[in-house]
């Protein structure tokens, strides 16, 4: 993940802090569903913003029904605020205890099981630690915005508004918010009316949602907007921004009516709601949030023309726009069961993606979301995709839940095929909408629209961790005129990671054409013959990738080299890339470089030109600078400017200073100027120095000019990067300085203590990524700053960050003591 990436996630995570370290965080336990003896039917807050002083006064009407005989107490949760009254059905008072974090209500006399009550609670809330943000402009920061956004996912409504935050409680809401009259607000549902104050010089907007959803889900975003209007059908498609980004808007946004029709189609439920916001937040703290019928985007995402040309917001929006089925419509009954969230808007993103650019676009989407899940395998910890041990719900929103799952739904459809995976899809849907669900459901979908029991597929997949690894090893038997394959998983196991049974596709290309042959892949060891009318040039082993696995198929380097023009399927001839740049023989560099500007898709591009670079034989680099003259795909033009960046030779700088200037793309120009950094020429400093001057789209040439300070190691990078890491300069610039301290800030205390001042930053990204850092550099000096961010009302990705970097710091200083 690099600067740019990490910015564009939805709910957001972080990346690995330690190789070999448990999911599950000292303190956690098994959690569970709270018991329910009152079901929420309706919530109607009404509020008033206070922007000067960062505070929401309100009433929280709730509309209650008693699930059992005898219900008399019920408990809001509701996190630091001041109450003024609390009362039931028309004023009468209420007794109640609060204790600052719980509100528990006793009723006069207990409920029969059927009957309503409302309960009101009058309530202020004063610069909220979490849930609700004012934004706005300060000393750094002039022309920042003024606006107000809430963020309730995982549990964190409970910090604006009393409620029993868990995702299994729906309800309809309204929201009525008042606000300067200059502000428009945007909530859940329909726009009921707007009520203009002339005296208060303040407006009032009431929002209703009539479609239940749950508490975590009600939204308020409030600030000086332009709207643009469309459509889809009869749904209006309203998007939110700042005046004068409209163009930016319309090009981030601009296929969500074709989105909502595919999902539509396919799903075979059209758009449930009765419109479709989007905001473009300031300082969003995610990527996106799925609010019913109101999503939040950070306003990074809105972007100009030449971003475009290789940067797209469509992942983002189509990922938000999936989950108003599948987390709104269609909501995990609890966190353990989220994949069925964020796996399916993961998966459902991708589908977007095969339908709007084709197959190939497609298929490196799913390659890109599995070699994700590896990386957080090998470095971080390894789950199951289901799990109820964890210490707090933001510690499952991770690469198994988002990119795993995504790949393990790839497979359903691989088991299933299309007609019948999108069969087992719309029977899921339809028959569990507007309700909660765990993955048992969609087991028992299945059954009911295909008649297949995959019970043994989810326990492998989804209630167990981990993935098969595969040893292949092919030879031909001329006398039987067959060929054999032995198959070996070589996976640890253990009791909790078996063996895997998946049906496995071989295909064998001969000159009389393609053989396919599917057998089931079981046991620890197989050896499975194949009868075929001549010797095959090529052998393939899962041919369309549908497997999450890792492969070790040793072949000669004429099937590589078959396979790199041959291969029907782009990531296999990425996978012939990068076997061909590992072997590094004259004839595989010769045919890379060949390959390099012949090839059809960008993403293999980039594989051989990464294959090229870390061969650095001259014989490569002469292909790359070929291919830099050829290649005209931004994508790929980056990773030759990224495999030039391994050659510090005076040849190469020439070029990366003569070409910067001339790239279209934003992206390409900066792997331009991080390769010349990586050249350690004394020269380049005065060049990425003046860069730094450079303003562009989200601070992207002035963040690369940063990174390629950092990859210079030039004495003068870390006064350098200790100012570009400080606020008052623009996130990405601030992430990319932080891992350069990272990377070159060992042994300087002024770097420890200047990121461990950045853990109080007033931006929650720079926090996390200081964290990171510091558990990076290793220090145990850090661990008493570290321990505070583990403590008391912060972001659940921080307090688990913090955690882990103390885990990486003592494990450290364990291997220290080891040496000695």
């Amino acid at each position: 993940m690099d600067v740019f990436d990490e910015l564009w996630r939805c709910k957001g995570y972080g990346t690995g802090a330690r190789a070999g370290g448990k999911f599950a965080l000292p303190g956690a336990r098994p959690q569970y569903p709270p018991d329910r003896t009152f079901d929420t039917e309706h919530i109607r807050l009404e509020v008033v913003l206070d922007l000067p002083r960062k505070a929401l006064t309100g009433v929280c009407t709730t509309t209650l029904k008693a699930l059992v005989d005898g219900a008399q107490a019920m408990t809001f949760d509701a996190v630091a605020f001041r109450l003024d009254h609390v009362s039931r059905d028309g004023g009468r008072p209420v007794r109640h205890r609060y204790d600052g974090r719980k509100l528990t209500v006793e009723l006069a006399r207990p409920l029969r099981a059927g009957e309503r009550v409302k309960v009101a609670i009058a309530y202020r809330v004063r610069q909220p630690k979490l849930g609700l943000y004012f934004i706005g402009p300060d000393r750094q920061h002039p022309t920042r915005p003024t606006q107000v956004w809430t963020q309730g996912e995982t549990e964190y409504a409970r910090y604006w508004f009393p409620c029993h935050d868990a995702p299994q409680e729906r309800m309809t809401s309204e929201l009525i918010a008042t606000v300067p009259e200059e502000f428009l607000v945007v909530s859940n549902g329909a726009l009921v009316r707007t009520t203009h104050h002339a005296r208060r010089l303040a407006r009032t907007y009431h929002w209703r949602q009539t479609v239940p959803h749950s508490p975590y889900l009600v939204t308020l975003a409030a600030g000086r907007f332009s709207v643009i209007r469309d459509r889809w059908r009869r749904v209006p498609l309203l998007y939110y921004c700042q005046p004068g980004q409209e163009a930016d808007a319309r090009r981030a946004l601009g296929k969500t009516p074709e989105m909502m029709a595919f999902f539509s189609r396919f799903i075979g439920i059209p758009y449930p709601y009765a419109k479709y916001a989007q905001v473009a937040a300031v300082d969003f703290i995610y990527g996106g949030m799925e609010n019913t019928s109101a999503t939040t985007l950070t306003a990074r995402t809105l972007h100009d023309e030449r971003a475009h040309l290789d940067f797209s917001s469509d992942p983002l929006v189509a990922h938000e726009l999936a989950h108003q089925w599948f987390g709104d419509l269609l909501t995990c009954k609890d966190w353990s069961h989220a994949w069925l969230n964020e796996s399916f808007a993961t998966y459902f993103e991708a589908l977007f993606k095969e339908h709007d650019l084709g197959k190939d676009e497609f298929a490196y989407e799913l390659y890109g979301n599995a070699q994700a899940y590896f990386d957080e395998d090998k470095e971080r910890y390894r789950r199951p995709i289901v799990t109820r041990t964890y210490k707090a719900p933001d510690d499952l929103f991770d690469r198994h839940l988002y990119e795993k799952g995504s790949v393990v739904l790839h497979m359903l459809r691989y088991l299933l095929g299309d007609a019948e995976f999108r069969k087992a899809i719309r029977t899921y849907v339809r028959g569990h909408r507007g309700q909660v669900v765990e993955t048992a459901d969609l087991i028992e979908a299945i059954r009911l629209a295909t008649g297949r029991n995959l019970q043994q597929f989810f326990d492998q997949w989804v209630f167990s961790p981990g993935h098969p690894e595969y040893r292949v090893r092919y030879w031909w038997e001329p006398r039987r005129r067959r060929a054999a394959v032995r198959v070996v998983q070589t996976q640890a196991t253990d009791k909790e990671t078996g063996l895997f049974a998946m049906p496995v596709e071989f295909a064998f290309h001969t000159p009389r054409g393609v053989r396919r042959f599917r057998e089931v892949v079981e046991k620890k060891d197989h050896l499975f013959t194949f009868p075929l009318p001549t010797e095959p040039d090529l052998v393939l082993f899962d041919p369309d990738h549908w497997l999450l696995a890792k492969v070790d198929f040793v072949k000669p380097e004429a099937m590589w080299l078959r396979q790199l023009s041959q291969d029907p399927h782009p990531v296999g001839r990425l996978e012939a890339a990068q076997a061909l740049g590992k072997l590094a023989s004259p004839t595989a560099t010769a045919a890379l470089c060949r390959a390099l500007p012949r090839e059809s898709f960008w993403a293999v591009q980039g594989a051989i030109a990464r294959a090229l670079g870390a061969s650095r034989s001259r014989q490569a680099l002469e292909g790359l600078l070929e291919g830099l003259r050829r290649v005209t795909h931004p994508k790929a033009r980056r990773v030759i400017f990224e495999a030039l960046g391994e050659f510090r030779e005076p040849q190469v700088l020439a070029t990366l200073k003569e070409r910067y200037r001339d790239e279209a793309s934003y992206f390409a120009e900066v792997e331009a100027i991080k390769g010349m950094g990586r050249m350690r020429d004394a020269s380049v400093l005065a060049t990425l120095t003046l860069l730094l001057r450079r303003e562009s789209w989200n601070d992207v040439l002035r963040a690369g000019a940063v990174e390629a300070i950092a990859a210079s190691r030039a004495p003068e990078a870390l006064p350098i990067l200790k100012r570009h890491s400080a606020y008052g300069y623009q996130l990405s610039t601030r992430l990319a300085a932080i891992r350069g301290l990272a990377e070159l800030g060992a042994g300087h205390n002024d770097v420890q203590a200047h990121l461990v001042r950045l853990t109080r930053d007033p931006d929650l990204l720079v926090r996390l990524a200081a964290v990171r850092a510091l558990g990076q550099l290793g220090d145990e000096r850090a661990v008493p700053a570290l321990k505070r961010l583990t403590e008391g009302d912060l972001d659940g990705r921080l307090k688990r960050q913090a955690e882990e970097a103390i885990a990486k710091i003592r494990e450290g200083m364990e291997e220290e003591k080891g040496k000695g």
